[in-house]
């Protein structure tokens, strides 16, 4: 994903995870801890926590199906990502990789 700096690397799944998560603290925090009381406190709590995820996703689903034409427009004109490469003899200043040298010798004893 390309960040606002243009920094064009692509995101680990952790990243994109952390990023989702800190993004929606306040959603969790508003289900988690009715939940958590819930269990702890009294099981009316948790009628709490099923309202505020519902309402969440709700929101979740209006939000992603009005999005949706933003969405597919910023796929269709990301630029192509470049291949992945693996060391190269170009890479280590044109010393072929033992991998690239051709067959091995094999030693006989």
């Amino acid at each position: 994903m390309v960040s606002m700096a243009g920094d064009t690397r692509c995101r680990t799944r952790q990243e994109a995870a952390v990023a989702w998560t800190s993004a929606h603290a306040a959603e969790l925090a508003g289900v988690g801890l009715p939940l958590i009381g819930g269990a702890l406190l009294t099981p009316w709590l948790d009628l709490i926590s099923l309202a505020w995820a519902a309402v969440w996703a709700a929101n979740e689903i209006r939000l992603r199906r009005t999005t949706r034409t933003a969405r597919q427009v910023a796929v269709a004109t990301r630029p192509a990502r470049p291949a992945l490469t693996t060391g190269t003899a170009a890479d280590d200043g044109g010393k072929p990789s033992p991998a690239e040298s051709g067959p091995r010798k094999e030693v006989t004893r």
